[in-house]
């Protein structure tokens, strides 16, 4: 099961960093199933802003041939007749997203990608303070640093989306990892204070799978003001967050307490073997859980790259054999793509 398994997930983290919560988890606190399979229908569009090297234009322009099976996207049957609006790579360190339209459901979706190269990782390590621009408190360097390098085009392509979708009924945010903590800096700094980013009234929902801690707690605060201002200006199913935590996970232990660090979501979630569980608001800051509850056989290691009953790393293998077989040729693709899927069975 874990043979391929390449990229890091955090589990030693998880052992070293994070703290078990004093509260054990249970039944009583199972999150809904129709809940679960939201934010797992949401977790699609999130991993799919890992792919920087298949143009997303090309695969929303594929998206039914490449959900067909032992392609790429199967499986991620959420995503069918999705329209992309842009796709975008920041100004600094590449950091990549897209804006897409999900008719179905009638969401605009804005997606940042999390951490997948070197330098990217050196914006995660620069965990000095700056203080953010509301005066309200202090924000991770790092991300802070890659959220301006992305602001533009996310503006951008959120005003896009509205100008060619005029029945858009919820603005969604999400973001895996580091994509996650700049998916709340974004609420922070525009959608939650701007007057002429969106619609008057329109729901949003924000959600982040094994977010760090992006700010301190005065900044966690703030968060929460606006949060409270937006609901009490439109209602209170005006505005949803879903912080979704995992087991074996490390990095919501990131950057660590002693640090000034802070979640600015203050009822969380945990994923554990299959299940969604609401983390108690007294236990929001800690990372790990025990839970009294049998444990399921699907991927039962955990980690980083584990959410929502999908390996992350085999959809990202898997578009990286889609990058190889189209520039071998780009017309014959699927074939040289299924052969690809043959060879890497032997």
């Amino acid at each position: 099961m874990y043979a391929s398994e390449k990229l890091m997930n955090f589990r030693w983290v998880a052992k070293v960093a994070a703290t078990y919560s004093p509260y054990i988890l249970s039944v009583k606190d199972l999150a809904d199933q129709k809940l679960f399979s939201e934010l797992a229908e949401i977790g699609q569009f999130t991993e799919l802003a890992y792919t920087n090297t298949v143009p997303v234009q090309f695969l929303f322009e594929h998206l039914n041939p490449l959900m067909n099976p032992k392609l790429p996207l199967e499986g991620y049957n959420a995503l069918e007749g999705s329209v992309l609006v842009s796709e975008f790579f920041g100004k600094v360190a590449h950091l990549h997203g897209y804006v897409a339209y999900r008719p179905k459901t009638k969401q605009l979706v804005v997606a940042t990608s999390g951490t997948s190269t070197a330098i990217q990782a050196i914006q995660d390590l620069r965990t000095l303070w700056h203080r953010h621009k509301s005066r309200k408190g202090l924000v991770h360097s790092g991300f802070w640093q890659l959220y301006k390098g992305i602001r533009p085009f996310i503006l951008e392509g959120i005003r896009k989306g509205f100008e060619e979708h005029k029945d858009i009924q919820e603005l969604v945010i999400t973001g895996h990892s580091m994509g996650a903590a700049v998916s709340y800096i974004l609420l922070l700094d525009q959608i939650l204070v701007s007057n002429d980013l969106i619609p008057a009234d329109l729901p949003i929902k924000l959600v982040a799978f094994g977010a760090p801690r992006p700010g301190d707690a005065n900044l966690s605060m703030y968060y929460q003001e606006l949060i409270g201002a937006y609901r009490r200006k439109n209602g209170d199913d005006a505005f949803s967050e879903y912080l979704v935590k995992a087991y074996n996970d490390g990095v919501p232990a990131l950057p660590p307490l002693f640090l000034g660090y802070r979640h600015f979501t203050l009822s969380p979630l945990y994923y554990d073997h299959l299940r969604l569980y609401h983390i108690p608001p007294r236990y929001s800051e800690y990372t790990s859980f025990h839970v009294d509850a049998e444990k399921s056989p699907e991927y039962p290691r955990g980690g980083h790259n584990y959410y929502n009953g999908r390996d992350q790393e085999k959809l990202l293998r898997r578009l990286g054999w889609l990058e190889k077989s189209l520039a071998k040729d780009d017309s014959c693709w699927e074939e040289a793509y299924l052969e690809r899927v043959r060879k890497h069975s032997r």
